[in-house]
């Protein structure tokens, strides 16, 4: 009996847990409906969502899919919903399977939860709080690593907040495989270069016509030999005899006419327009011809017709490179022929309006990019910066969204206008935009495209084009400037339009706002967002700089208030210059930049001006490359321009600096890290994203380096502030320690000496200062003159360092000055963390310096020997880092002119703190410097620096006998070695991190 009444409570309790269940199944089931409807009435997109679709996996047995997008033309999406969290196990189970009708496996899913307060949520309510965006859901992507061995990954590790609006993204972005995608790219570039490779050996046995095709190649696809004289003082430089200019001609054009086939066959396929006259694509000129193969001369038929609608950016190149080639018949068939195959496998990856498929053929097929300092923006990274740069637009109407300028003056390839524009269609039809139409209205009227280079104003047509293939513009405002100065003519203010634009041959030029016959414009306070990579890397191997005559117009930059400009920074900061002379008040300024804009010297100027005329200033740094093969340490800058009176030079500016520890990878991956940026608290100080850390400073000084820029953990950067104050700060215990001594300038302590230009020039170099240098291996006789001229991790592992060269003067009266301004005491100018140890050093006879090492004259001897043992402390290394320049992981390099201004304890005053520090340094200098040190990046395991450290901190007034001060010693070395510019992302350092992590037991 006992036994019936338990049995039938278990029974009674499992129909309750199973009638829950099923409500919960049901009330999952009715949101999923809910939201398939939503999509395919309110989002304003040309898809199909459907939810609980039974059958609609091939083969399928299992439950259905909660819900499914298809679009015509795309990869189907799947995504798994439950309550309280992402629907990760379900999400799992969908990886691999193929959908009915659809050819390709599912790579990836998303997985997304329901907020709980949805759950007894009306119809109406629940589409209100879709269409008020709220953040009721939260999402996973899950998917599939290494291949078919059933291993997937789940990104984020924690789940993330989203609304309606990132619904659709997330949507847009799984239309993309992006496994298969970069698979396809490499087949891609791979046959157009062995296509290429083809039709240069046919140029070449056609002796006949062989030099002028070339040259007429050359000139079209801007792959001009170099000439000798061409550049400056070592002006012998020339092409050597097997350069790769007329290969790459060749390889550039037959990219180049790929594109061109394949807007062809989307323009036959969709536009209206070009219908009507009869536009035939690829496959049809192929049906229609006597062979059954394209011919040349009917290819150009097609590409002039599309011309005379508009489209001109994308296929005059097209058009001019296959007019030079057309007399080789046979080869030039086979290469269109190979060409249309690949058009085709590009349309079964169905993505083009996400993945920028001109780029990537760009980036992949060019090889000297870097002499031409001509870089391709990353496509997640441009997703990441266009979705910040967007967002700042959120809350305007509809009208006013789909009415916004958007400006990229170096535009490439145009990967970062298509990830702009995706944004902004994405904005106008949240806020009940209506038009379908929206996208050739702005291609009319609202994109501004400029560049120097005409194959940049193809691929950025070609990229904006496929936005939206189904709806044709009759003109567009891309422009390939010929003016010297490209498209920084407009530094001036004064100018509003450029008349020197790309000839079009027999049809006009696009016109801009204003209707004036042959001219671009883009008036003063006119653009809302100013989105670009301009170019700050220079033009190598006697290129010439694109850009000339820049002299007059940042001249009339600076005198109308901008002074962003410098020419030693380069050109990136002409082109800060000119977004803010164009933008108007409330613009958004949105700029990929070198590292060193945070930090150099030679920055400052621009720092200062976009601190004075912008708010709300987001700086990002990530752990890699942003541009493509540039290899420098980046940045993302995204401000708005300011309303109203600029602020006064005196006033502080707070900014906001994200730095990511982990690589961004996939267009999905960009757009989600922008969406947790733009959510960061605007009342916290510092904190965590599932990616990486945030840390708000504040600029007292314009102008001063941006420290929390790089540094992945807010706490280092908090430290690297207050130790400028003078405060040391222990984060672990939130107690504050006063130094001793008070932190001021290293020239309030000792006087910079004199530069290596002025020193002298290593043996067979340009002829420079006084002196003739040889490595003192080298030389046969003992030299007079001794010089640290290079930086040498090998032997340079202690503070007392022996020279490297010797010399002899070839500038008698220059040599008299120099003599009396050598050292024993030197700074390092680069300093690699990763190979070298010391950033101070000590000579025991005086020397010059050089290059690698800078002198530091008149200093005491006793206060020198504290600086130099502060400097080479972790307290000195995080100063370094956060202040110094950086331009390439694992190094930071101090200008010149920088030098003077970093921190230092004032260990020369005349009080009782900095005399008792001096003696602290004296007793233990000889032995402390002796010591032989392992490179700085290695300060976790150094016992040797951990001496140094110990003695700074006396120094400084701490306790070195303090268990609390050990340990926040501990935790600096620790913070300031997991930075990625301190490791540099070298496996040795990193093993050690994960060692030391082991053993403190730090998660």
């Amino acid at each position: 009996m006992i036994l019936s009444v338990m049995g039938a409570e278990m029974t009674s309790q499992s129909d309750g847990a199973s009638t829950q269940s099923r409500q919960r199944r049901n009330r999952e089931d009715t949101l999923n409906e809910w939201v398939a409807q939503w999509l395919n009435e309110y989002s304003a997109r040309p898809w199909e969502a459907s939810a609980e679709e039974l059958g609609a996996i091939e083969g399928g047995s299992g439950k259905h899919p909660d819900l499914i997008v298809r679009q015509t033309g795309r990869i189907p999406v799947i995504a798994e919903f439950e309550f309280g969290r992402p629907a990760v196990a379900d999400a799992t189970s969908r990886i691999g399977v193929k959908m009915k009708g659809q050819g390709l496996r599912v790579y990836e899913v998303l997985a997304v939860g329901y907020n709980e307060m949805c759950r007894t949520d009306g119809k109406d309510r629940f589409f209100k709080r879709l269409n008020d965006n709220e953040d009721i859901l939260t999402v996973q992507i899950v998917s599939r690593t290494n291949g078919d061995n059933g291993h997937f990954k789940v990104w984020p590790s924690k789940p993330l907040s989203a609304t309606s609006e990132d619904l659709v993204a997330y949507i847009e972005y799984l239309q993309v495989p992006q496994e298969f995608i970069e698979k396809l790219t490499g087949h891609l570039a791979w046959s157009v270069n062995s296509a290429g490779i083809h039709l240069y050996d046919n140029i070449r046995m056609s002796a006949a016509t062989c030099d002028e095709t070339l040259a007429s190649l050359r000139k079209s696809t801007g792959s001009t030999h170099v000439e000798r004289g061409v550049n400056g003082r070592n002006g012998k430089s020339a092409c050597p005899k097997k350069c790769d200019h007329d290969a790459h001609a060749v390889r550039t054009a037959c990219a180049i006419w790929m594109v061109a086939i394949d807007l062809q066959n989307n323009l036959a396929r969709f536009s209206g327009i070009l219908g009507k006259r009869k536009l035939k694509s690829t496959y049809r000129l192929m049906g229609d011809s006597i062979s059954g193969e394209l011919i040349a001369e009917h290819v150009l038929e097609q590409w002039r017709l599309i011309a005379e609608v508009n489209y001109l950016p994308v296929v005059e190149l097209a058009i001019e490179t296959l007019q030079a080639c057309q007399q080789l018949e046979e080869p030039v068939t086979s290469v269109l022929q190979t060409l249309h195959e690949l058009c085709r496998e590009v349309k079964v990856a169905q993505s083009g309006h996400v993945y920028n498929f001109a780029g990537e053929l760009w980036q992949r097929l060019v090889p000297d990019r870097e002499e031409r300092a001509a870089h391709y923006t990353k496509p997640h990274i441009a997703e990441l910066l266009a979705t910040l740069g967007a967002d700042r637009f959120s809350g305007r109407s509809a009208r006013a969204i789909g009415a916004l300028n958007i400006m990229d003056a170096a535009c490439g390839t145009g990967t970062l206008l298509g990830a702009g524009e995706r944004a902004i269609r994405r904005k106008y039809y949240m806020a009940g935009g209506k038009k379908r139409d929206i996208h050739s209205v702005r291609m009319e009227n609202h994109i501004y495209a400029m560049d120097v280079n005409g194959i940049a104003g193809a691929m950025t047509a070609k990229r904006l084009t496929d936005i939206d293939l189904e709806r044709d513009y009759t003109k567009s405002q891309i422009a390939v400037i010929t003016h010297p100065a490209g498209s920084l003519i407009l530094l001036d203010p004064a100018v509003t339009g450029v008349s020197e634009v790309l000839g079009y041959k027999s049809v006009e030029p696009t016109t801009g706002a204003g209707g004036d016959r042959g001219v671009f414009h883009v008036e003063n306070n006119s653009i809302d967002w100013a989105l670009m990579n301009p170019p700050y890397s220079r033009p190598r191997r006697g290129r010439k700089q694109e850009t000339t005559q820049l002299k007059p117009l940042r001249a009339a930059a600076k005198k109308a208030g901008y002074e962003m400009s410098h020419g030693v920074a380069g050109l990136a900061t002409d082109f800060g210059d000119l977004s803010n002379i164009r933008l108007r008040p409330g613009g958004v300024f949105a700029h990929v930049l070198p590292l060193t804009a945070a930090r150099s010297g030679s920055w400052k100027k621009w720092r200062a001006q976009i601190e004075k005329d912008f708010d709300d200033i987001v700086v990002v740094f990530a752990n890699q490359g942003m541009s493509a093969d540039t290899n420098l340490g980046e940045i993302l800058v995204v401000a708005t321009k300011r309303r109203g009176r600029r602020r006064t030079a005196r006033g502080r500016k707070e900014l906001l600096c994200v730095n990511l520890d982990l690589n961004v990878s996939t267009l999905a991956q960009g757009y989600a890290i922008a969406r947790e940026i733009v959510k960061i608290d605007d009342g916290e100080p510092s904190g965590q994203l599932s990616v990486g850390s945030w840390v708000r400073i504040d600029q007292t000084v314009p102008g001063n380096p941006w420290t929390g820029v790089g540094n992945i953990d807010p706490e280092i950067a908090v430290l690297a502030d207050r130790l400028v104050l003078g405060d040391i700060w222990d984060s672990q215990t939130a107690t504050n320690h006063r130094a001793a001594v008070p932190i001021v300038r290293l020239d309030s302590v000792v006087r910079v000496g004199p530069t290596h230009h002025l020193i002298g020039h290593p043996h067979g170099g340009e002829r420079i200062g006084a002196f003739e240098w040889s490595p003192l291996a080298a030389l046969v006789f003992s030299p007079t003159h001794q010089s640290l001229w290079a930086a040498d991790g090998e032997v340079q592992t202690r503070i007392v360092t022996a020279p490297t060269h010797g010399g002899v003067f070839v500038d008698e009266e220059l040599a008299r000055r120099i003599i009396q301004q050598r050292s024993q005491w030197f700074i390092k100018r680069g300093m690699r963390w990763t190979s070298q140890a010391t950033t101070m050093a000590h000579t025991s006879a005086l020397v010059h310096g050089g290059s690698a090492w800078t002198a530091l004259l008149d200093g005491e001897t006793a206060s020198m020997q504290a600086v130099a043992l502060f400097h080479n402390s972790v307290f000195g290394g995080i100063l370094r880092n956060a202040y110094a320049a950086i331009q390439q992981l694992g190094r930071a390099m101090l200008h010149i002119s920088a030098i003077g201004g970093l921190s230092c304890p004032e260990f020369n005053a005349e009080t009782p703190a900095a005399a008792k520090a001096r003696e602290i340094a004296a007793d233990t200098f000889d032995e402390l410097s002796n010591l032989d040190l392992m490179p700085f990046a290695a300060c976790i395991e150094d016992t040797n620096r951990h001496q140094i450290d110990i003695t700074v901190a006396e120094m400084l007034g701490l306790d070195p006998s303090d268990d609390q001060v050990q340990a926040m010693l501990d935790h600096y070395r620790f913070l300031f070695a997991r930075q990625p510019n301190v490791h540099g992302g070298q496996q040795r350092y990193l093993k050690a991190l994960k060692r030391y992590r082991a053993k403190t037991g730090q998660i």
